[in-house]
């Protein structure tokens, strides 16, 4: 198997900083949760996570991801207004539901990080999604950076 799509690298913050689009600084990962980013065709898209027991301050349950792009003038286009920030993970909670199901950690973003089959699943969910959204090329500095 390729190992390059199973571990995370240790330096990922290097990685996810010399991401393409440049014109795009790194999206903030939310406490209490993480970010999962990628780059497609010269476009940012990073989707925030929640760690197990904390839900997103806003509902986005039909939005997955946040982009950062040309078309978007090289902003996030989040729902918190002129900066990185693309979500908050509040306190803990029963019921997780603002957010889809992929949306949440099994346990929370360290853990996930520090096992390569749980990283190489949510990756290859959060691929699916894109494609589901129509958004399809190689995939380039995918990051998961945890908050």
């Amino acid at each position: 198997s390729d190992q390059s799509h199973n571990t995370w690298h240790i330096y990922e913050h290097t990685e996810c900083q010399d991401a393409e689009p440049r014109e795009c600084q790194q999206a903030e990962a939310p406490s209490n949760g993480g970010l999962l980013c990628v780059t497609i065709a010269n476009k940012r898209f990073c989707k925030p996570m929640c760690s197990f027991g904390y839900d997103f301050g806003f509902m986005r349950r039909s939005r997955l991801f946040d982009e950062c792009s040309e078309g978007t003038k090289y902003q996030w286009n989040s729902q918190y207004v002129g900066g990185n920030k693309l979500a908050v993970c509040n306190g803990k909670r029963l019921n997780s539901f603002s957010g889809a199901t992929s949306a949440y950690f099994p346990k929370d973003c360290l853990t996930t990080k520090s096992n390569s089959n749980l990283g190489s699943s949510i990756l290859a969910n959060f691929v699916g999604e894109l494609k589901d959204a129509g958004i399809t090329g190689d995939l380039k500095s995918h990051c998961l950076i945890c908050g």
